[in-house]
C-alpha cells in the first residue's frame, strides 16, 4: 500500500479509555490470536465535512447501529501466527509483494519478496505482511478449523467502529483532528520513515509531506508496541494496513484496504480512508486483522 515507548493510551479523547485488563482477553487455540470484545453501539462511517482530505467515496458520512458485540484480534496478526498456518497446512509462499527493496521510492513487484522476506527486517512479532486478500481469507478458515468457529474479516463498518476506539464524534484520526500526534499513537510515514528517502526525488510528494513527527520506527514495529485505543485494540492505524471483508464495487473485483502502514502518509491514515486492490495483491505494507462472532456455530 503506497502513497508515499509505550504512552498512556488516548485518556484525554476516548470516554472509557480501556486498558487491557478492564477487557477480557481470550485466544481459542495455542496460535490464535488474543481477542477482546468490542460493545455495541452506533458506527460513524465515512468523512466529516470538516475533512479537507476527504474523497468521494467515503461520503456520506452517516451513522450505523452495531447492534451485537463480536471480538477482534487484540494485535495485528503476527509473522509467527500466519507462519503456523502455512506450515500446519503446507501452503505454498507466495512472492510478487510490491516493494521498493529493489530500487528505493520505485514500487514494483518482486518475486523473492514475500512475507518471510518482505524487504526489511522483522521479528515475529511483527505484523505479518505481504500476504493478500485470499490468503487472508484462508488464514480465517485455518482459524475457523482449529477451533468453534465464527472468525471472519472485520467489515468496513466494524473497521471503522473499532478505529475510533469509543470516540462519540468524527474525528480524522483516532487521536484527534492533528496528524502531528499520530507518531505517539500510530507507526505511520513519519520523518524517521522519510529518511529511508534521502538523495531520492520527493518532489511528487510535496503536497502531502510526512507527519512532523519521529516515531523511530522505520518499517513495521512489533505489534502492541504503541498505545491501545478505547477498546484495547493496538496498531488499528499504522504499522501494516487491514484487508476487510467488503468488496469496493458492485462487480467486486477489488477489496478494501484500511488503516494505512509505516509507509502511509498523513492524509492517507485517516480513519475514513478507503484504498482498494484485487483480491490477488501482494503489498510490503499490508497485513491481517481478524474478527470473531460471539455466539459460534458447532
Amino acid at each position: 500500500m503506497r502513497h508515499l515507548a509505550i504512552v498512556p493510551c488516548l485518556a484525554l479523547l476516548l470516554p472509557a479509555c480501556a486498558s487491557t485488563s478492564s477487557r477480557e482477553v481470550k485466544r481459542d487455540c495455542e496460535h490464535c490470536p488474543e481477542m477482546v470484545v468490542i460493545p455495541p453501539g452506533t458506527a460513524i462511517v465515512g468523512a466529516s465535512a470538516g475533512d479537507r482530505f476527504r474523497n468521494p467515496d467515503e461520503l456520506p458520512e452517516r451513522r450505523v447501529l452495531i447492534r451485537e458485540p463480536f471480538a477482534v484480534s487484540r494485535y495485528e496478526i503476527t509473522r509467527d501466527q500466519y507462519e503456523a498456518f502455512v506450515r500446519a497446512t503446507n501452503r505454498p509462499v507466495g512472492g510478487g509483494c510490491l516493494t521498493d527493496r529493489v530500487k528505493r521510492g520505485d514500487w514494483q513487484p518482486d518475486a523473492a519478496t514475500t512475507f518471510r522476506d518482505p524487504g526489511f527486517a522483522q521479528a515475529g512479532d511483527h505484523p505479518v505482511a505481504c500476504v493478500n486478500w485470499d490468503e487472508a481469507q484462508a488464514y480465517v478458515a485455518w482459524l475457523n478449523a482449529q477451533t468453534g468457529g465464527g472468525y471472519r474479516l472485520l467489515a468496513e463498518v466494524e473497521w471503522e467502529y473499532v478505529a475510533r476506539g469509543g470516540v462519540k464524534e468524527n474525528l480524522v484520526y483516532p487521536w484527534g483532528n492533528d496528524p502531528a500526534k499520530g507518531c505517539r499513537f500510530a507507526n505511520v510515514f513519519d520523518r524517521t520513515a522519510m529518511a529511508r528517502y534521502a538523495g531520492i526525488d520527493t518532489s511528487g510528494y510535496k503536497v502531502f509531506d510526512p507527519m512532523e513527527c519521529e516515531d523511530g520506527r522505520l518499517n513495521t514495529s512489533p505489534v502492541g508496541s504503541l498505545a491501545p485505543n478505547g477498546f484495547a485494540v493496538y496498531d488499528v492505524i499504522g504499522n501494516v494496513a487491514e484487508w476487510v471483508e467488503d468488496c469496493y464495487e458492485a462487480s467486486c473485483t477489488k477489496r478494501i484496504v484500511k488503516g494505512g502502514s509505516w509507509g502511509t502518509l498523513a492524509h492517507n491514515v485517516r480513519i475514513a480512508e478507503r484504498i482498494s486492490y484485487s483480491a490477488a495483491h501482494r503489498d510490503d505494507s499490508i497485513g491481517i486483522r481478524v474478527a470473531r462472532r460471539l455466539s459460534r456455530r458447532r
